[in-house]
């Protein structure tokens, strides 16, 4: 997807269209999410300080983000996925890696599917979306950066090596900045440098993972289509705008946040058994704690419970807390072991919790907790905000496709 974040917003709000935007939470410390082409051309990137974005790029809005509404509206973008292929793999909210060799046969060329795949977003949605053509991975994910914004972009098998070779070492997926900086003293400024060494001399350079770099570039990446990803863990994090100390707030923000792990939980089928506490001070310093569950679950009141019962060992007086996080491990299938809880009232709130759950799916976050409503927030829920950012094939053998935002 292109821009997802932003382009949600803009689906919500039309006024928005073709405003500057950079979706963030207001905050000395807050990271941008996503920001709107126009900005991106100023320099404002995803991961970046908001205070450095807005000095970039001082005439853009500002607009808070809304996990919820993200979620949402990627499920409805992975279900028109698979009307053309049930070869889907999310990659993340906003993109995913479909194998469409069982669609052309009923769509068409590789392109024909991709554009009908565009055209569904668009009326069903009113999302513009990229689509990378090709026949592995790690060709599709270069191909979406090159098809952004808004359209498609496809290396045929026999243009691989065209379309490899010049690109800057630094270009290619997978390659960061200190391994580019390792390969240019030594020879290698282009993939097709890389493709063309000898691999002794790459893997001296750069040890375990050489081998697959210069399989990459050369094109070839052999992974297939992986339909259901086990997560091991779910986790929501907060970074305070100014550190705390105060208790009270450090429990409303838990509380939040396991709200959110519990619906996370909820919306995957899984339930756990073990919960864990992430606190960050001041100085940087992690401590984390964690306990086991009387019965694997997947309600936010047993969660939040738990996590009070670890901070309730901190130190007295509290030292300046910057991040506060909730993680939920020991992860199983529902049913595979929850038990009724001997506390009727617990299986009631779980049961609560879930309708919530459809409400909140039906109507963007409509429901929230009674005890996170701020002071004077009326009958609108303000509940303590989200975490700020906080998971040799020979090219030719397959078509395939990848949307990115």
């Amino acid at each position: 997807m292109d821009a997802f974040f932003v382009s949600v917003e803009r689906k919500d709000a039309p006024e928005l269209q073709g405003v500057p935007m950079i979706v963030a939470h207001d905050g000395e410390r807050s990271v941008v999410l996503s920001a709107s082409y126009d900005v991106r051309k100023l320099g404002v990137h995803s991961a970046q300080p908001v205070s450095q974005a807005r000095r970039m790029a001082p005439h853009a809005r500002l607009v808070e983000p809304r996990q919820g509404r993200y979620h949402q509206i990627s499920g409805q973008i992975m279900e028109i996925f698979r009307e053309f292929t049930p070869l889907v793999e999310p990659v993340s909210v906003d993109e995913a890696f479909l194998d469409l060799s069982g669609a052309l046969r009923r769509w068409g060329t590789p392109e024909r599917v991709a554009q009908l795949i565009r055209e569904r977003i668009q009326e069903q949605l009113g999302l513009p979306a990229s689509v990378g053509l090709a026949a592995n991975k790690f060709l599709a994910k270069m191909a979406s950066g090159r098809a952004k914004p808004d359209g498609i972009f496809s290396i045929p098998p026999g243009r691989v090596r065209e379309f490899l070779d010049p690109l800057p070492v630094g270009e290619l997926f997978g390659v960061g900045a200190a391994t580019a900086t390792t390969l240019r003293p030594a020879g290698f400024s282009t993939a097709g440098d890389l493709a063309a060494a000898d691999p002794a001399q790459v893997e001296r350079l750069l040890g375990r993972g050489a081998l697959k770099l210069a399989a990459l570039a050369r094109g070839m990446d052999d992974r297939e289509i992986v339909l259901e990803r086990e997560e091991k863990s779910l986790s929501a994090e907060h970074t305070y705008s100014v550190d705390v100390t105060d208790r009270e707030t450090l429990e409303r923000t838990v509380l939040w946040l396991s709200h959110r792990v519990a619906e996370r939980a909820r919306r995957a089928g899984r339930v756990g058994e073990v919960v864990a506490l992430k606190i960050r001070w001041e100085d940087f310093t992690t401590l984390t704690r964690q306990r086991r569950l009387p019965r694997p679950s997947d309600a936010a009141t047993e969660i939040d419970a738990a996590v009070r019962e670890l901070m309730g060992a901190l130190p007295r007086p509290l030292p300046p807390v910057r991040l506060i996080g909730v993680r939920l491990d020991g992860l199983a299938p529902h049913g595979a072991g929850l038990q009724l809880s001997l506390d009727q009232q617990v299986d009631a709130r779980r049961d609560v919790e879930a309708t919530m759950d459809q409400v909140n799916a039906r109507f963007a976050g409509s429901l929230s907790p009674a005890s996170l409503l701020q002071p004077g927030a009326g009958r609108r829920a303000q509940p303590t905000p989200p975490a700020q950012g906080s998971s040799g094939h020979q090219p030719g053998s397959s078509p395939g496709a990848q949307g990115s935002g």
